[in-house]
């Protein structure tokens, strides 16, 4: 499922395809299911020992997995 500012809409080709096409100075991937824009995250929540959680700025959370939290952090620290 895609979500936009326009609304959802079901998605037709899978997260690798658009992991591909989507600029990454954009997007990243943060978990299998979820890839976010850069700019939408407003918070980095721990929510457990070792789990995240990203806050967006419509206000809803997507988990973070592991490979995802690495990726976040060199994104974030540059």
């Amino acid at each position: 499922m895609l979500h936009t500012t326009l609304g959802k809409f079901l998605k037709q080709k899978t997260m690798k395809y658009f992991e591909a096409h989507l600029d990454p100075a954009d997007f990243i991937r943060v978990h299998r299911s979820h890839i976010v824009r850069i700019s939408a995250i407003k918070q980095l929540e721990s929510v457990a020992k070792g789990s995240y959680e990203l806050r967006l700025s419509d206000g809803s959370d997507v988990p973070v997995s592991k490979s995802g939290y690495q990726r976040l952090k060199r994104i974030l620290s540059a």
